[in-house]
């Protein structure tokens, strides 16, 4: 009878386990859709494929930059609370300030750290921590890079597009060069013309080839002991300031597109800086004119833009009706980031027909829009671009800053707008379907179920970068729902 009890047992564990192991990913998201922590287990464990929208300075914690500050002997205005080069007066060296209540008070000033928002907004302390980290964050190009590489790859993410701008402001100073006013192809013939934007594309290469090297060398890659960072491809998309001004702005994408056009680590253009600033408001027509006057003439690079990265309040009603739509109509962006005021577009049906039908992606970053611009959960056009067919992926935008990570963002879709693992899945395709990745897709017209290749894919992969992600993803999401 005893023997008899304890094979029922057995049995009953089998049983149990057994259905564990049949659960599908899908039922196992729907076990742990209410329950938070293994909601965020599920998640991270989840392959993510891609961020398509990653800002590399602002990857990085606060706690690093504050560490190298230190190390190079940097000193901390605590008035400002920003980090500062040169040590002159009453500042305080970074190296002291490890050990005193100033650490604290710097990493708030550095993020969105213990934010409250009694003093100013999300959007101003948000934007105001770049400057107030800049000096740290120029001089270590190649250990944010180590930094990002590293925590993406540990949270499963296969893929990075990060925005950034080797140049380190030298593209930039060519603008004060030109001919103020002069027209769009006399500036290019002027920057051409001259050896100082060849020395200036030389040293953005050099900073992403130490780049490459710290994140091979730090990471062990290629040896046994390679850390999660290793299996992250990782591109560039050359970021450009709308708020400078144009000749500057102007040099700035000319050296962006020269660079693209010959280092196939830089995929991309993208314009940064807030978009509800009064130089990036008021010329936001010029910006859309360079990229039309550009565009032919690469006609290989690919374009993103930060665009409706506003909301009601934050600009005058008017400013709400034509970035997203002249984004996609004038500067034929093949990515959208953020999206957010899509509902307040002029025809906003129309466009985002538009939109579903080139296949024009949005970069949704749920956290960034949360805290600089407070829209979050019904109040966000997530839903919207789903129902309309647009591609989504989801991003990150500057994680350090916001002291989040790319699982946190699926997680807020899951729990903020009801995402099953299907719709998850498909965003995760996405990220690297809609990437700027070179090569051919794995897929046959944006359709996951059918593939361009028959029977092996590998040597298929192996002619293109973007079909041989999708086919590491595609394996590792087969491993994950098994």
């Amino acid at each position: 009878m005893q023997f008899r009890r304890v094979l029922l047992l057995i049995a009953l564990v089998v049983s149990v386990a057994q259905l564990a192991l049949a659960q599908t990913a899908s039922e196992r998201l729907e076990a742990v859709r209410k329950d938070p922590l293994r909601l965020r287990q599920f998640l991270e464990a989840m392959p993510k494929g891609g961020d398509l929208h990653n800002h590399l300075s602002g990857d990085v914690y606060a706690e690093s930059f504050m560490q190298w500050a230190a190390n190079d002997g940097f000193c901390i205005d605590d008035d400002k609370l920003a980090i500062v080069a040169k040590c002159e007066g009453t500042l305080v060296p970074a190296a002291t300030a490890l050990t005193s209540p100033l650490y604290q008070q710097m990493l708030d000033a550095l993020s969105m750290r213990q934010f409250k928002g009694t003093m100013e907004s999300g959007h101003d302390h948000f934007f105001a921590t770049f400057s107030k980290f800049g000096a740290a964050s120029r001089a270590h190009a190649a250990d944010m890079m180590v930094e990002a590489v590293q925590r993406f790859g540990s949270e499963n993410v296969d893929y990075l597009e990060t925005i950034y701008a080797p140049d380190r402001g030298g593209a930039s100073r060519l603008g004060f060069e030109l001919t103020k006013g002069a027209d769009f192809k006399s500036m290019r013939d002027q920057l051409l013309a001259g050896t100082s934007m060849k020395a200036v594309i030389a040293d953005a290469r050099k900073t992403l080839d130490d780049a490459e090297a710290a994140v091979k060398t730090q990471l062990k890659c290629g040896t046994p002991d390679a850390m999660a960072g290793c299996r992250v491809d990782v591109r560039i998309v050359d970021e450009v300031h709308r708020g400078i001004p144009r000749e500057a702005l102007f040099a700035e994408l000319v050296v962006g597109f020269e660079l693209a056009s010959i280092d196939p680590r830089v995929v991309g253009i993208n314009p940064v800086m807030p978009e509800d600033g009064y130089v990036s408001m008021t010329t936001f027509n010029d910006l859309m004119q360079m990229f039309a006057y550009l565009r032919p003439l690469y006609p290989n690079i690919r374009i993103s833009t930060h665009a409706g990265e506003l909301a009601p309040g934050l600009v005058p009603p008017e400013g709400l009706r034509f970035h997203i739509r002249d984004s996609v109509m004038i500067a034929k962006a093949e990515r959208i980031g953020h999206g957010v005021d899509i509902a307040r577009e002029t025809n906003a049906p129309e466009l985002l027909r538009t939109m579903a039908k080139r296949g024009v992606a949005v970069e949704i970053c749920l956290t960034s829009n949360d805290v600089i611009l407070g829209v979050r959960g019904k109040d966000h056009p997530l839903p919207m671009y789903l129902r309309n067919h647009v591609p989504v992926a989801l991003a990150s935008d500057d994680p350090g800053v916001s002291r989040i990570d790319l699982t946190n963002e699926f997680q807020r879709a899951v729990e903020e707008f009801g995402l099953t693992y299907a719709e998850l899945k498909k965003l995760v395709r996405n990220s690297i379907e809609y990437s700027f990745l070179a090569g051919e897709s794995l897929f046959v017209n944006h359709d996951y179920a059918k593939r361009a290749c028959t029977a092996s894919c590998d040597a298929f992969a192996e002619k293109n970068a973007k079909a041989r992600v999708q086919l590491k993803l595609e394996k590792r999401l087969a491993e994950f729902e098994k």
